[in-house]
């Protein structure tokens, strides 16, 4: 459904990218801890990993598909949850970098390294991606770039010209310390 005139980034191809790096590296066991269900991003988002997990011939397994709501504490309580379990998986994909943070918290609580026994990618490239240790692997958007874009198009809205429609913008894959081949 069309929300009218915005900015944004392809949310689905920019998760089926975040999926395709992990897939790269030799990771099968995956688990996602999904965002906030009423919102499209998430929808978005789950939809790309799907594609990127389909075109692999990887089925997700119901136990490693989590629900969060884009919070550092709902990512750390599904990573507790996806961590504590007998067949722990080697990677987590987390909808936005904060819930990517509770994961990372989760594991180092266990004593589980990140990344070599289980790698981590968010989502945003939010401050806190940058500031934790490992830094978490992510997916940019470029926030201040789709300000502006917004705002140019308002300002021409208000002048009575311009397109109200729909900007895409680009987005980039941030490879950082978080992600990893699994162990042998």
């Amino acid at each position: 459904s069309d929300a009218g005139p915005g900015t944004l980034i392809d949310d689905v191809s920019a998760a089926r990218e975040a999926a395709q790096h992990l897939l790269d590296l030799g990771h099968r066991e995956i688990a996602v801890i999904r965002g906030d269900p009423t919102h499209a991003s998430s929808v978005a988002r789950t939809r790309g990993y799907d594609q990127a997990f389909a075109a692999a011939g990887v089925t997700l397994r119901p136990e490693r598909i989590k629900q969060g709501l884009f919070t550092r504490d709902s990512g750390h309580q599904a990573a507790a949850e996806l961590l504590d379990g007998v067949d722990r998986p080697t990677a987590i994909l987390a909808q936005n970098d904060d819930m990517a943070v509770g994961a990372l918290m989760a594991a180092r609580e266990r004593g589980i390294d990140v990344p070599a026994q289980v790698s981590i990618v968010g989502f945003d490239d939010s401050e806190v991606s940058r500031i934790t240790w490992p830094r978490i692997t992510t997916v940019r958007q470029p926030v201040f770039e789709m300000a502006v874009a917004a705002t140019d198009m308002v300002i021409a809205q208000l002048e009575g010209g311009g397109s109200a429609g729909r900007r895409k913008h680009p987005f980039q894959l941030l490879v950082r310390e978080s992600s990893s081949p699994p162990q042998a």
